[in-house]
C-alpha cells in the first residue's frame, strides 16, 4: 500500500512539472526596477545616453527639444518602450514633470513608429494640463486635453480589442479620473508601450522623473 501510495505521489509530481511547462506560459504582470539597470526587455528608439539616466530607483528622461507631431518630426530621441503582454493590457506610471515651456510634455505612449502612436502626458498646453494625442498615417489630433494641478500624476492606459481608455490620478489617490478614449494605432502585436519626454528647453533643460511602471495583461 505505502508503495502504491508513494508511486501516485511521484505520477502527480511529474504531472505537476509537466503542467508548469506546457501551461499559459510565465505571468504577464510586471513592474519595473529602476533601482541599478533597466531591465530586460526594453529598448530605446535613437538612444542618447546622456539624456536619460537611472536615480534613487526612478527612470529620468531629459526633455529632447525635438517633436513627434505630423510626418516632419521624426528624430526625437529616447523613447524607451517594451512589448504589450497581449491584445489586453495595462499600464501604469507616476510622472514627476513640471514644464514650463508651452507644449513641453512627457508621459506614456503606445508606439507602433513616428507617424502612428498615442501619447498621454503632462504636459504645458494653455496652463499644466493632461492630453491625450493620436497620431494615424501622419495624422495627429489631440483626443482629449484637461486641466490638471501642478506636480506628481498617475497615468493609465487600457488597451482592449483595439481600443485604448486613458486615466489619471494624483499618485496615492483612490479614484481614478477617465479622460478620454480612442484607438490603438496597430496591432497590439507590433504596438509597444513606453515613455518619453519632449519638447523641452534647450536653454533650460528639465529632467522628467518616472517611478512605479506597471504592465499587467494576458497573452
Amino acid at each position: 500500500m505505502k508503495r502504491v501510495i508513494r508511486t501516485l505521489v511521484v505520477l502527480i509530481g511529474m504531472l505537476v512539472g509537466f503542467g508548469s511547462l506546457v501551461g499559459a506560459g510565465p505571468a504577464a504582470d510586471y513592474k519595473a526596477d529602476f533601482s541599478k539597470a533597466l531591465d530586460k526587455g526594453w529598448s530605446f528608439v535613437r538612444e542618447d545616453k546622456a539624456d536619460w539616466r537611472l536615480k534613487d530607483g526612478k527612470l529620468q528622461l531629459l526633455a529632447q527639444p525635438s517633436n513627434i507631431w505630423g510626418k516632419r518630426n521624426n528624430k526625437t530621441e529616447n523613447f524607451l518602450l517594451r512589448a504589450l503582454p497581449g491584445p489586453k493590457a495595462a499600464v501604469e506610471v507616476t510622472v514627476d514633470f513640471n514644464p514650463r515651456k508651452e507644449y513641453e510634455q512627457a508621459g506614456l505612449m503606445l508606439y507602433l513608429d513616428d507617424d502612428n502612436y498615442i501619447k498621454f502626458d503632462r504636459e504645458l498646453y494653455g496652463g499644466q494640463s493632461c492630453t491625450l494625442v493620436l497620431e494615424s498615417k501622419a495624422k495627429p489630433k489631440v483626443v482629449k486635453k484637461i486641466p490638471f494641478r501642478e506636480g506628481p500624476l498617475r497615468l493609465r492606459l487600457e488597451i482592449s480589442d483595439g481600443k485604448v481608455k486613458a486615466m489619471v490620478k494624483a499618485p496615492g489617490g483612490k479614484e481614478w479620473t477617465v479622460h478620454g478614449e480612442t484607438t490603438l494605432p496597430g496591432s497590439s502585436k507590433e504596438v509597444k508601450v513606453g515613455l518619453f519626454a519632449l519638447l523641452g528647453d534647450a536653454k533650460k533643460p528639465r529632467w522628467a522623473t518616472f517611478s512605479d511602471f506597471e504592465l499587467s495583461g494576458t497573452k
